[in-house]
C-alpha cells in the first residue's frame, strides 16, 4: 500500500504538559505531531518518522505516547536515538473503539534520546493521526511523597457535595491492589488531561475510561490518578475514591485532591474553560472546603509543584479567581445547569462554550 504523508509539527514548549511520572519528550522543541495518511495503492511502509528527539535527561526503559487514531491500521515502535542502525522495539497499542489510543514500548534502562516512527499496518482510509504526548520514564510504583498540613479551618462532616457522576456510569475497572487511604485531605490540584476536549457527556465519560486504561496499563498504576474529573459542560465525573490516596502531583499525592479538567488548556491548542466547568469545580471546590477544613489558598494548579504546564496558561489563570469563590461561601447544594451557567457568569464573566474548536479530536 502506498501512503502519501503530510506531516505538521504543532509548537508546544519544552515544558512537560500532563505526564506526571516521566519525562516529557520533545522533538525539536515541540512535543506533540499530527500527519495525515492517505492510502492510494501500492509503495513505502513509512508513515512517520520523528528523527532523533531533544536529549532526554535521565535514564529510561519505557516510551509511552497517547493521542487520537481514527484508523487501526497504523503500528509505532521506538528506539534508543543515536545510531546508524537503530534497535527498533515496536509498541502495544491500545486504541478504543472512538479513535483515543495510546501505546507503550519496553526497552532495556539506558540514557539517551529517543526515536519514534510510524508503519503501515493495513491503512484503510484516509485519516489524521494525532499524537498528543510522548513521555519516556523507568517503570516502578506510583510515588505518594509527604508534607506538612497546615491548620485546617472548620470542618463540616455534613457538608453537601454537588452531584457526581459515579465510577458505575464510565464503567470503571476495580483497582488492580487496594487503595491506601488518605481520609482527611487538606489540599486541592488542578490538572488538565492535554487530551480530548469533550462536546457531550458520553464523550466525557468514554474519555475518563480511557485516561483509567491509560493510566493503570500504560503508566502501570493501581487506578485512574485523579479523583475528579470535570468536563467543558460542568459535568463532574468519579475518578479515583474521595478518601483514597491519588496519583496526580508526584511526589505531593498525600492530603491531595486531584481535579482533571477535560481537554488542552495550553497553547498551541488553547481550550477554553467554559463558565459551567468554573461553575462546577466551584462547587466541587466548596464542598471540598467546607467537609474537610481545606483552606482556599491550597487549591493549586499541578505547576506549582513541579516543571509541567499543566494545567494549561488558559485553567492557570482562572485559579485566583476560583480561590476568591471559595472562599466567599459555604458549599451551596448541588445546582443544576442552567444555576451553575448563571453563578458562573456572576464570578467569572461568560466564556462560550465552542465545542466545534476540537472536532478531529
Amino acid at each position: 500500500m502506498n501512503t502519501k504523508l503530510s506531516l505538521t509539527l504543532l509548537m508546544i514548549a519544552v515544558a512537560a504538559r500532563a505526564e506526571d511520572v516521566g519525562q516529557p519528550v520533545t522533538f525539536a522543541a515541540r512535543a506533540s505531531a499530527s500527519f495525515s495518511v492517505t492510502a492510494f495503492g501500492a509503495g513505502p511502509r513509512a508513515l512517520f518518522d520523528s528523527g532523533d528527539s531533544d536529549p532526554v535527561p535521565e535514564p529510561w526503559d519505557t516510551v509511552l505516547i497517547q493521542g487520537f487514531l481514527p484508523d487501526p491500521g497504523v503500528s509505532f515502535e521506538a528506539a534508543r536515538a543515536g545510531s546508524a542502525r537503530p534497535d527498533w522495539i515496536p509498541l502495544e497499542v491500545h486504541r478504543f473503539p472512538n479513535g483515543r489510543f495510546w501505546a507503550r514500548a519496553r526497552a532495556a534502562i539506558g540514557p539517551g534520546p529517543l526515536r519514534l516512527r510510524a508503519l503501515d499496518a493495513g491503512v484503510s482510509r484516509d485519516h489524521a493521526v494525532d499524537i498528543y504526548s510522548v513521555e519516556a520514564f523507568v517503570a516502578g510504583a506510583e510515588a505518594p511523597g509527604a508534607a506538612v498540613p497546615p491548620a485546617r479551618g472548620p470542618q463540616n462532616p455534613d457538608a453537601k457535595r454537588p452531584f457526581v457522576y459515579p465510577r458505575s456510569a464510565w464503567k470503571a475497572l476495580p483497582p488492580t491492589q487496594p487503595y491506601i487511604s488518605d481520609p482527611m485531605p487538606w489540599r486541592i490540584t488542578l490538572h488538565h488531561s492535554d487530551g480530548r476536549y469533550t462536546r457531550t457527556l458520553q464523550e466525557s465519560l468514554d474519555e475518563v475510561r480511557f485516561i483509567q486504561d491509560f493510566h493503570i496499563h500504560g503508566r502501570g498504576w493501581i487506578d485512574i490518578g485523579y479523583h475528579f474529573a470535570v468536563d467543558p459542560l460542568g459535568n463532574i465525573i468519579e475518578g479515583r475514591p474521595e478518601g483514597t490516596l491519588g496519583a496526580h502531583t508526584l511526589g505531593n499525592n498525600v492530603g491531595n485532591v486531584g481535579i482533571v479538567l477535560l481537554g488542552d488548556y495550553h497553547p498551541p491548542v488553547n481550550d477554553l474553560p467554559t463558565a459551567p466547568e468554573l461553575a462546577a469545580v466551584t462547587a466541587l471546590g466548596r464542598y471540598l472546603v467546607a467537609r474537610y477544613g481545606i483552606r482556599p489558598d491550597e487549591l493549586k494548579g499541578h505547576r506549582d509543584y513541579m516543571a509541567t504546564a499543566c494545567p494549561g496558561d488558559r485553567a492557570y489563570a482562572k485559579l485566583p479567581v476560583l480561590r476568591r469563590a471559595l472562599a466567599a461561601a459555604p458549599a451551596p447544594p448541588a445546582p443544576d445547569l442552567t444555576r451553575a451557567r448563571r453563578a458562573a457568569d456572576a464570578i467569572f464573566g461568560f466564556v462560550p462554550a465552542s465545542f466545534d474548536a476540537r472536532a478531529s479530536k
